[in-house]
C-alpha cells in the first residue's frame, strides 16, 4: 500500500515539474488564484486585502534590505517619530 502511495507521490512530482518546464504562467497564475480564493472564503475580502498589502510591503522592505538601500522617505518617516532611536540614560 505505501508503494502505491509513494508511487502517486512520484508522479505528482513529475508532473508539476513539467508543467512548471512547459507552462510556469499557468501553474503560478493557478496557484495564486487557488490560494486567493481560499483566502477569501476563510479569511474574508477585507481581512484578505490586508494580508496582500501586508505581505507585498514586506517584501518590497525585504528587496530594499537585500539590495542594501532604504525606499525614499522612510527615514524621514522613522525619525518623526518620537523616542526613535532614542535611548533613555
Amino acid at each position: 500500500m505505501s508503494n502505491f502511495w509513494g508511487n502517486i507521490g512520484e508522479k505528482l512530482n513529475i508532473f508539476f515539474l513539467w508543467c512548471l518546464d512547459n507552462h510556469p504562467g499557468k501553474f503560478f497564475g493557478l496557484l495564486i488564484g487557488f490560494f486567493l480564493a481560499l483566502a477569501f472564503i476563510l479569511l474574508g475580502f477585507w481581512q484578505t486585502l490586508l494580508l496582500a498589502a501586508l505581505s507585498g510591503g514586506g517584501y518590497y522592505l525585504g528587496k530594499c534590505w537585500d539590495d542594501g538601500a532604504w525606499p525614499t522617505g522612510l527615514s524621514e518617516v522613522i525619525h518623526r517619530i518620537p523616542f526613535w532611536g532614542k535611548h533613555k540614560t
